[in-house]
This record gives structure tokens, sequence and C-alpha cells, in this order.
């Protein structure tokens, strides 16, 4: 069986600073990414969001067709498509700008998403950059929607400095929006941004109150990831990447294998068997750690991530 998702957020390209001073690009966006993932776990996955008839916007739209990603017809946009500056600072730290004004990913209305669901769908997938104040009007209708035809949505918080000016009603924007999801990912990072203080544990908990039978999968680094439901908090471990490449794309990675993962066991409920949901949970940290074992985003397909279950790396 074949299932379908989509996913609605940015595209964009990361401008990645080099030792020589020169900037190179390099297409990003935490929801292309998961795109990205949920082809290679062999799912039908179409990607929403406007693309660019830039030239930048091309080059994703090109990734895409490569991908075996879905695009809709006539989804193409006038405005630009949107950057982030990625820098070291004065301490040798990784820093960024975002270039997120009448850009091309936010360039749409909600009846014209609605109009682009694919039919049967069974999973939407948003988060990210898209969670901002003024894409309240778009995703509200449509998530509404979603619900009322029983398609799961899943939320990556992501919180990012600097995406609005006004930090606390962009905040306040993130908790409106998660009201809607079945499923929500955040890190102990994505709390701190939220000036949520304490306990990441009790305070992924605290995220469930606000949601209708719904679950949270809490990241913590070099700590591993919980995946917690009103009744139960599973732990898993995180996997040694070998050799050790990079960690671009591992949080989009996760989430997304973990997803696929989800689906085929028919366990993207709370109610599922605990077994499941920690064998989702092993799935998507394992797929993390193959994408941590290359440079840049590069997520595994479902056979890679079972042969790495079969051999020592699952123990």
């Amino acid at each position: 069986m074949t299932f379908k998702v989509a996913v609605f957020g940015e595209a964009l390209f990361d401008m990645i600073e080099q030792e020589n001073g020169d900037y190179r690009p390099f297409i990003g966006g935490s929801p292309y990414n998961v795109a990205r993932s949920f082809s290679k776990q062999g799912l039908e996955c179409s990607y929403l969001s406007p693309i660019s008839n830039d030239l930048f916007g091309d080059k994703i739209y090109q990734s895409a067709v490569d991908e075996g990603i879905k695009i809709p017809a006539n989804n193409r946009s006038f405005q630009t498509t949107s950057l982030a500056l990625v820098y070291k600072n004065s301490q040798g730290n990784p820093e960024y700008r975002l270039y997120r004004k009448s850009v091309a990913d936010l360039d749409i209305s909600a009846q014209t998403l609605l109009d682009m669901l694919p039919k049967d769908l069974d999973l939407f997938h948003t988060g990210s950059l898209t969670l901002v104040p003024e894409m309240v009007e778009v995703l509200i209708p449509v998530m509404t929607e979603l619900k009322s035809r029983g398609v799961k949505i899943s939320i990556d918080v992501n919180v990012r400095k600097g995406v609005e000016i006004n930090h606390a009603k962009y905040i306040a924007t993130i908790a409106q929006l998660i009201t809607y999801a079945d499923i929500v990912k955040v890190s102990d990072e994505d709390l701190l941004l939220q000036d949520l203080i304490g306990d990441p544990q009790e305070l992924a908990t605290a995220m469930l109150e606000n949601m209708t039978n719904g679950m949270v999968v809490l990241t913590l680094g070099e700590n591993g990831a919980h995946f917690i439901t009103e009744n139960i908090n599973i732990q898993q471990d995180v996997f040694k990447a070998v050799p050790m490449g990079d960690t671009v794309g591992a949080g989009d990675t996760f989430f997304s294998a973990m997803l696929a993962q989800l689906l085929r066991d028919n366990a993207l409920t709370p109610s599922a068997k605990k077994a499941d949901l920690a064998y989702a949970l092993k799935f998507g940290s394992l797929a993390a750690s193959i994408n941590v074992s290359k440079i840049g985003c590069q997520p595994p397909t479902h056979e890679e991530v079972l042969s790495q279950l079969a051999g020592p790396a699952s123990v």
C-alpha cells in the first residue's frame, strides 16, 4: 500500500560561508527536506508550496522532479526564492540571517492550497518558517478542512531567531497552530526559544493539554528522543554515526522517517501499540544517524534503514 502525504513549507537556498570567505548555495528548508525524505521512504509525496520562477526556483523545481516529488501544475510564483545566509560569528559559532519577506513559498491563499490538496491524503506536514502570523489565515482554514476529512496533521515546530520582529506574536502563532496537529516534533532548543523554561519532558508533556488526542516527539540532541502521549513516554538513544559527516537535515530525516513508519504500521495515533510507537522512534533515530554519516542532507531509503536495523547498529 502506498501512502499519500503532502508537505507545505519553505524550500530555500542556504548560502553557506566557506573557509575562503566565499558563499556556496545549497538547497534546503526543513519542510523540503521532509518531502525528500518521504519520497525516499517510498511514500507518494506532494510538495504544495509555490516555487519561484527565478533561477534558484528552477533549481528547486528540478530537484523535486529528480527526487520523485509531485509538484502541482501552475504553482510557480513571481516572488523570489527565500535565502538563509549561514556564517560564523567572532567566536567561530554558526549564525544565520533569514531573508523571508515577499518570498515565493508564502505566496498562496487558503483556497488555492485547498484546491491543490491531493485526494485520499493520509498525512499533511508543515512547520518551521511557515508558522508565522501572516500564514494563520492560510493554514487554519486548510487544517480545519483536513481534520474534517480525517487527514492526520504533523507539525515540526523548529523555532528560529529573527523570523519575526515581534517574537511574542511569533510564539503565540506557533502555539495556536499546534492545537490543530495530531503529532508535533519539538526540540529542547525550540522550547527555550519559545521562552519555555523547565524540564523539557515536562514542557513537552504540557503541550498535549492544547492538542486533541495528540502526540509529541521531543528531541534532545545527543541525549536522544522521547515519544510522549498522555499515557506513555518512550525514550530512544542516539545511534552513533560512522563515519561522522555533519548534522544537516538530521532532525528532518528523523521525523519524516518516523512518520513514514507510523503510517506503514497504522500507528499514527496515541492508541497504537506501544511496541509500534517504539519501533517507529527507533526507525527514525537510525535514519537520522545514516543521514549524519554523510555530508549535507541525504535522507536514506526505507531499505537502507531496514538494512541497518538488521545489523549490529540496531543493538
